[in-house]
This record gives structure tokens, C-alpha cells and sequence, in this order.
């Protein structure tokens, strides 16, 4: 039988020219004659691979000895340090079915273990295989794979997982043994008392943010205390909507102890990202048979993160994995209660409060469900995907485990659910984005078209096109949305948040005396943004001015700069007598002139501007059409306003202002065009040119 080692094809930075009975003498030959060692320290797979680390080796089986066992061919890859293993094939070839044992560190050969196929909803480049078992720290490996009774080990590639521990490893708890909390109230003493509670950490990646502090979930290790490489993950999404919860076993064998479930969650994640070529790992969560409770994907529990765990049914599910085979073994009380705890959790997070109820799902070819219908709220794989997932013995207690799951949905926090439903329920503020969590002095759900908010008393719920952007920084809304056009507009607290082009943004105030609420507030604060206005004073406090008229000079100062304060050298003398070189826009309004924006009135010596007078509506009008080119308009375009006739010195001017949207008059059908115009309304209409002409 040959012993030598495959050279790896994933990670090449680790020495494997050593054999493993050499590894070892060099471990002891480092500890001193007549040392103590202290402590009972877990057996290592390879004593290279440490303090956490995890390390893939890629086998082609082509290239490992085929021997006789028990009756059936196998690949031998002796001396093959491993803690767990899954295997790939190529694309397009059937599923074989695939079992691995591996020879423990006393020189016994554990059963043969199945591994489960893997689904790959997130590639066009799919790589085909099976998920990483775990079989315990081994020191040698043999694969088996049959398709209809013939063995095809010849096409696959074995990818051999040595995990290791971390003293944080330790640290674990099951969920029994965590203190349990009222969090009847989400102010700020049942928050810090949830935070004591979570085990969430602030830690977070490039790619995905950290969970925040979540309110009623049930106690969790986090990403960052179990040590998730986020060097090696990709950004995730999130759904608008959950419906169901998904329940798996991850399978390998079910002879681990509490501090090595970490181990596997690290390998699992290693696997799902490295040799599959995944985002993150597939499951949303993780539970052990200890019932400890493992934060899975990034990107937030509190969202509705896509997995990667049930083949087309991905976008609107929570996938849950439970570590080891449930296939003729019954997963333990711990890992049961934990598991129920989660659904209950995490369906109620999401204002669903019948764990055996159901919701409708779009079909899909290949699948077991391959058209439109209802699907439980909690399902196992096996119920979408053709698998065994998540094992009989763990399917058969399905029933048990929704009616425990709905007794802590019905025993859980809902704050929310009550402000939601005296809100109007879905119909108005539509389905959970962001369930219950901590966020600035807000504990927030938002929604696809609504927020729940509370701080320290009651919750609120308000309609809102928003919540699904919402941050703390906004505040609470103010009033109802609105349309402007195609725009929605929304006021909060602290500023105003526009939806305009399928883009959201939100505006804080510049001016003191221009409130979120007013009508015209995105428009004025764009105009400052835009560099046409800088009202009067600075900092907190700059005002504006809206509802005070606009003068001329003001107006023509605001077109020069809404055309970008164009390169002008200013005549010595005047052509308007009543604005002297001296005057403060004296060249704006000299630039005016030579464009042909403004006439004034009389002419010659006797010309004069008026630059300190109120700008009546219909002047405005003649300004934006000559700065626009004077583009083709006719006086019956006027006909839309009731009170401009088509003879009017400006029927034109008026009726281009209003075909082009810049103007949109009064709901009576007036343009009013003898009024003085306020200067909030100059700001929206010049704002509006300035979109049309392509200048913003």
C-alpha cells in the first residue's frame, strides 16, 4: 500500500513532507524531559494545523491506491490527517453515493458515514459534491463512491478539512445553561440586560455587517467569538420577506464534544467558501447536539439573509443546520429544544405566529415542488430537495418540535407584533425587513413598508415607503409621505427622505428656519447643496428666508449660478440707470442683460432694472425660458392654467414653464401670475430647470 501524500492543491503554504509518525516525534521530542504537561489538551488531527486554523488538502482519487473493503473498492489515503472531508465531481456526471471513515488516533477505524450531497443555488460556475462530514481527528482516510453498484472514485476529487481548537472553544455554552431574561420591555434596562444575554460581539467584516443586539432571540455564539474567517466570504443579500424556516443536519459523525463544535462550524465555512466557491457558509444558523447555538451566514440575523441550503428555496427561508446524522439516531433533548427555540424565534420575529401553518411558494423544475402551492412554515430539506436531509430520525420528530417551537412563539416577545397589528397589520406596513434590534436609542423593525419603533415605552408603528432604508440617524416620521411627480417625499425628525429614480437619499437641514415638514425642503436644501443659494448668517444659524419674496436681483443671481457662474467682465458703464457699478450683483445683472435674459424696462439712458422690487411669477417665467434657449413653446400650451390667457405678454413663457413640470400651479388650475413669487418656490423652480436643462 503506497504512503505517499498528495500534494495540495488548495492551501500550499503548509509543510506535508514530513509523515505523520515523524510530525509526532517532533511534537514530544518538544516537550523537555520531566516536564509536566498540564491540562488535557484535545487531540490534533496534524500538529501543524493550530490555534484555530483550518487547512484544505485537494486529493484527485485517480491518483490513490483503490483497495478491497468490506466487500466494496475504496480509496486508500494513508497516512492523511483529517478531521472532516467532503468530496467533488465533475459537472454534469450523476450524484454517486459517497462514504468515508477515517482511522482514529487509537488505531481504530470508525463506521462508514454518508455524505450528503450539496446544493449550489449561488453559481453559474456550480461545483458538484457533497458537504464536509465530520469524522473526529483520523490519521488516515478511505473513500468509497458507487453509482448503481459500480464504483466511480476514479472522477472525484476528495477535499480533506483538518480543523483545530481555540481556547475560546471552551467558552461555548448550550442554550440550557445561559440565564434566562424578561425582555417584556426593549428600553434601555431590558436592552442591556439582552446584551448581557447575547452572545453577539461587534465585530464585523468588509463584506457583511455584524448582527446587532437582537431582542427576544434566543442566546447565540456569534461569528466573531467562533471565529469566522471573514477574509474568505463574500457580500450577502437579504429577502423582503421570510416565509419558512428550513431544517437540516449537517451529517458526519455525531462523536464530537461541545468545545469541537466551533471546529465544525470553522470547517464548514472553510468548505462551503473555499471549495465550493460560496459567498458564506449555506446555513443561517448552526445548532450542536449540546444545543449550543451558532450565528451561520453574515450579513445580520436580524435580516432575511439568502442561504445557500435548499436548492431553489433559498430567497424567502432561514436555514437551520443541525451538526451531525439524524438518520437512525435521535438528535439529543438539547439540540431539540434549541432547534424549536430558534424556529419560534424566528418566525415570530417576522410577525408570524403559526409555526404549523403555512405559506405560498412559486414552484420550481427539478425540485420536489415544481409548482406553485403552500409549503409548511417549517419544512426539512428533504420536503424541496431530492435528499435524505435532514435525516428520518430528526424528520419524525417534525411534530414535537412545531408544537414546542410554537409554545416559545407564543410565550415570546411581542412588543412589535402588537404595535403591527394596530398599525394595520401587512395590508399597511407590509412584511418584515429588519426584525426587533437595537439601533441608536431606537429598538427598530422595519418593514417593507413600514417601521416599528420604540424607545423606552410603548411601540409605535407608522407607514412609511421607507423603512426599508431607515436608520436610527432619521428619527421618527414627522407625517405621512407624499407624491412631488415621480418622487416620494417623506419628512422624520431629522430630515427628509426622498425616493426619486428607484434611489433613496436623506436630507438634514442647512437653514434654521426650513423644516423637514416644509413642502418645498428637499428643493431648497439641493439649491444650497448646488452652490445657487447660501442664505443668510452660518452654521446653526443659517437661515433662509422661504416665505419671503423673492427680489429681482436675487433671481437673476440665482440663474447665473444655476448656469455655473460663467467667466464675465462687466461693462464700466451700466445699462440699466438704477444699478450702478457699485451695486452688489452688479455683474450678474450686466451678464443678464448681454444674454438677453433680461430686457428691463424702457430703454437707453432711461433703462432701468428695478433690482430691489419683488419678482412677479410671470417674469420668472420669461428668466428660465430665455436660460433654457427659448426652446419651441406656443402661447395655447398656456391653456392649461385657467387664469393665463393666450394673449398674455408671457402666454408662452408660462405655458413652456408649466408643459416642462417646472411649474405645476395650484390645484384650483391658476398659475397666478401677477403674484410675487416666495422664494421657496423660486427654489423649486429653479431647482426643476436645472434638472431639465441637465445642470443637476
Amino acid at each position: 500500500m503506497s504512503q505517499r501524500r498528495p500534494t495540495p492543491a488548495t492551501d500550499t503554504s503548509s509543510p506535508f513532507s514530513l509523515s505523520r509518525r515523524t510530525l509526532f516525534a517532533a511534537t514530544a521530542a518538544a516537550v523537555p524531559a520531566g516536564a509536566v504537561v498540564l491540562g488535557s489538551a484535545p487531540a490534533l488531527a496534524d500538529p501543524s494545523v493550530t490555534d484555530g486554523e483550518t487547512r484544505i488538502v485537494d486529493v484527485p482519487l485517480a491518483e490513490v491506491p483503490l483497495v478491497e473493503v468490506d466487500g466494496a473498492q475504496a480509496r486508500d489515503l494513508a497516512e492523511q490527517p483529517a478531521t472532516m472531508v467532503g468530496v467533488t465531481w465533475p459537472e454534469g456526471i450523476d450524484a454517486p453515493e459517497v462514504h468515508v471513515r477515517g482511522l482514529d488516533l487509537a488505531g481504530e477505524w470508525s463506521s462508514w458515514l454518508p455524505l450528503d450531497a450539496a446544493e449550489d443555488p449561488e453559481s453559474g460556475e456550480a461545483v458538484a459534491g457533497t458537504e464536509a462530514g465530520w469524522i473526529g481527528a483520523v490519521s488516515a482516510l478511505q473513500i468509497r463512491a458507487e453509482t448503481d453498484g459500480t464504483d466511480v472514485t476514479e472522477q472525484l476529487v476528495a477535499h480533506v478539512v483538518t480543523t483545530s481548537p481555540t481556547a475560546a472553544d471552551e467558552q461555548v455554552v448550550p442554550l440550557s445553561e445561559t440565564p434566562a431574561t424578561d425582555t417584556a420591555d426593549a428600553g434601555d434596562e431590558a436592552a442591556q440586560s439582552q446584551s448581557r444575554r447575547m452572545r453577539t460581539m461587534s465585530a464585523s467584516s468588509a463584506a457583511n455587517p455584524a448582527t446587532p443586539t437582537l431582542v427576544g432571540a434566543p442566546t447565540f455564539t456569534s461569528r466573531a467569538a467562533w471565529r469566522a474567517d471573514e477574509s474568505q466570504v463574500r457580500s450577502t443579500q437579504g429577502a423582503d420577506q421570510l416565509k419558512s424556516v428550513v431544517v437540516h443536519h449537517t451529517a458526519g459523525t455525531n462523536n464530537y464534544s461541545s468545545s469541537e463544535s466551533a471546529q465544525i462550524v470553522r470547517g464548514i465555512l472553510r468548505y462551503h467558501t473555499v471549495t465550493l466557491g460560496w459567498a458564506d457558509i449555506g446555513y443561517n444558523m448552526l445548532v450542536s447536539k449540546y444545543g449550543q447555538i451558532f450565528e451561520g451566514r453574515g450579513g445580520g440575523l436580524h435580516r432575511n439573509i439568502v442561504g445557500a441550503h435548499a436548492l431553489s428555496f433559498n430567497t424567502g427561508s432561514f436555514g437551520i443546520s443541525v451538526m451531525g446524522d439524524y438518520t437512525r439516531t435521535a438528535p439529543p433533548r438539547a439540540a431539540q429544544v434549541a432547534l424549536a427555540h430558534l424556529v419560534g424565534w424566528k418566525l415570530l420575529s417576522t410577525f408570524q405566529t403559526d409555526v404549523k401553518g403555512s405559506s405560498t411558494w412559486s414552484g420550481a423544475s427539478g425540485t420536489k415542488h415544481p409548482s406553485s402551492g403552500t409549503l409548511p412554515n417549517m419544512f426539512g430539506h428533504r420536503d424541496v430537495n431530492y435528499t435524505s436531509c435532514p435525516g428520518d430520525s430528526l424528520y419524525a420528530r417534525f411534530g414535537s418540535i412545531r408544537t414546542e417551537a410554537q409554545a416559545f412563539n407564543d410565550g415570546g416577545w411581542k412588543d412589535h407584533l402588537w404595535a403591527f397589528e394596530g398599525a394595520g397589520g401587512a395590508s399597511k406596513l407590509g412584511t418584515v425587513v429588519r426584525s426587533a434590534h437595537r439601533t441608536g436609542r431606537f429598538t427598530a423593525t422595519q418593514l417593507t413598508k413600514g417601521l416599528v419603533l420604540q424607545e423606552s415605552g410603548s411601540a409605535h408603528g407608522y407607514a412609511t415607503p421607507f423603512g426599508k432604508h431607515w436608520s436610527a440617524g432619521w428619527g421618527r416620521p414627522t407625517r405621512g409621505d407624499s407624491r412631488d411627480g415621480d418622487r416620494r417625499i417623506q419628512a422624520f425628525e431629522s430630515g427628509t427622505a426622498a425616493l426619486e429614480d428607484g434611489s433613496v437619499r436623506f436630507v438634514t437641514p442647512v437653514f434654521e428656519d426650513v423644516a423637514p415638514e416644509r413642502v418645498f425642503f428637499l428643493e431648497i436644501q439641493d439649491l444650497f447643496a448646488a452652490g445657487v443659494t447660501e442664505g443668510w448668517g452660518g452654521g446653526s444659524n443659517r437661515t433662509f428666508q422661504p416665505s419671503s419674496n423673492n427680489l429681482r436681483d436675487a433671481m437673476i443671481v440665482f440663474i447665473y449660478r444655476a448656469m455655473g457662474s460663467p467667466s464675465y467682465s462687466a461693462p464700466r458703464s451700466s445699462p440699466f440707470r438704477d444699478v450702478d457699478p457699485g451695486f452688489v450683483f452688479y455683474d450678474e445683472i450686466c451678464w443678464a442683460y448681454e444674454e438677453g435674459i433680461t430686457e428691463g424696462w424702457g430703454s437707453g439712458s432711461n433703462r432701468t432694472f428695478k433690482p430691489l422690487v419683488p419678482v412677479k411669477r410671470d417674469a420668472v417665467a420669461a428668466f428660465l425660458y430665455r436660460a433654457a434657449g427659448e426652446p419651441a413653446a406656443r402661447p395655447s400650451d398656456a391653456d392649461q392654467f385657467v387664469d393665463v390667457s393666450r394673449h398674455h405678454i408671457f402666454a408662452q413663457e408660462i405655458g413652456w414653464l408649466g408643459k416642462s413640470g417646472i411649474s405645476r400651479g395650484w390645484s384650483d388650475g391658476t398659475f397666478r401670475p401677477d403674484a410675487y413669487i416666495k422664494r421657496d418656490q423660486m427654489a423649486t423652480f429653479v431647482m426643476r430647470w436645472m434638472t431639465l436643462t441637465g445642470r443637476y
